[in-house]
């Protein structure tokens, strides 16, 4: 698509969504602006572990799971690409993830989803006994029932990849504007436009004559500097927490989930809640010189899934929508930027999309 406009494709949000997103519209051709009221990456996108983990967030077999795993195929490429054309490196590291049972009852629900995954046929996930587990990663806490291992997962470092995004961007003409308020179509000269402002989305989708049910979820997460042995590999345990080594040695804990609207302010008490499960996981976190609470807002639509394509009231496909990747956006950062933009530069609705189309909820 060429648009007779001053834009192809303008981008509203520059999270790693609304980044990946321009840069993939950018480097097919388009003319592309990507706008933000604030800095690339400054909320939630700056406050993620960015943990590549479909078989931990997904719960059963769906357009979801195979959406989370067709992104972190793409990952590889996309990190390397964007490395290249911006100069940034992403930490893109695929050294794998220990599903983390903590208990028995953690060890069965562990055990159910490698059944399922098993039976839909996604090889990969393997069932380790304690030793096991531990032999894996000896930082790895020894109070623990078994784990299941998922060689090709992993993660990456949000904040330098939106940096890369962005970098890589600009690199192919994508003109980045900060301090951005966009409040109408006018303020924006494009053929094609996309909304991925996330916690924000619908306000603005208001302001573009749709409705969208996203609403904001605050979550915590703790930065701990100095842990005398960090994870090699990324430790998971469901509703016990998190940690993730990143390779400047930062262990990343988290996470807390609170419907609390906008308020970004960090809780002492949840602060307290991540060190103790951090260091449950990691006894190696009770070492660390120093801690430094991350708050975002994730975006949530009411059953959690995204919402990609077009905005309701828009039809014809001018106005896009790229948003409510809840806990995920990193992860699908990749397969929603290629999908969005063939959508933006004229291609069809990738198969298997429909369950995330904004228009469900009309």
């Amino acid at each position: 698509m060429v648009s007779s406009r001053g834009y192809d494709v303008a981008v509203v949000g520059a999270g790693i969504v609304g980044s990946a997103i321009a840069y993939e519209c950018a480097r097919r051709g388009a003319r592309v602006v990507l706008l933000d009221r604030d800095e690339p990456g400054a909320h939630a996108s700056g406050a993620a572990a960015g943990m590549l983990a479909p078989c931990s967030e997904a719960h059963a077999p769906g357009p979801f799971l195979d959406l989370a795993r067709a992104s972190l195929a793409l990952w590889p490429g996309f990190a390397a690409a964007a490395h290249a054309d911006g100069g940034v490196d992403p930490e893109l590291q695929l050294d794998g993830l220990l599903r983390v049972a903590l208990g028995e009852d953690d060890a069965r629900g562990v055990q159910e989803r490698l059944r399922w995954q098993h039976e839909a046929g996604i090889a990969g996930g393997t069932w380790l006994e304690p030793d096991d587990a531990i032999t894996m990663e000896p930082a790895l806490t020894r109070d623990l029932a078994g784990a299941a291992w998922y060689p090709g997962e992993g993660h990456v470092h949000s904040r330098h990849a939106v940096r890369a995004l962005v970098a890589a961007a600009a690199a192919h003409g994508a003109e980045l504007r900060r301090g951005a308020d966009v409040r109408s179509p006018t303020d924006l000269d494009a053929g094609r436009i996309v909304l991925a402002a996330g916690a924000w989305l619908a306000p603005l989708a208001t302001a573009f004559g749709g409705t969208l049910p996203v609403q904001p979820v605050h979550g915590q997460l703790l930065a701990l500097t100095g842990v005398p042995q960090p994870p090699r590999r990324v430790l998971f345990a469901g509703l016990h927490g998190y940690a993730v080594a990143k390779r400047d040695g930062t262990v990343l804990a988290g996470a807390s989930e609170e419907p609390r609207g906008f308020d970004t302010t960090p809780d002492l008490q949840t602060t307290q809640r991540l060190r103790d499960q951090a260091e449950r996981l990691l006894p190696a976190a009770a070492g660390a010189r120093g801690a430094t609470t991350w708050t975002g807002l994730r975006p949530a639509a009411p059953d959690r899934l995204p919402l990609l394509g077009p905005l309701p009231g828009h039809d014809d496909g001018s106005v896009l929508v790229a948003g409510a990747h809840y806990r995920n956006g990193v992860l699908l950062a990749p397969e929603t930027a290629r999908g969005i933009a063939g959508m933006a530069l004229d291609g069809p609705t990738p198969a298997g999309w429909e369950a995330f189309d904004p228009r469900r909820f009309d």
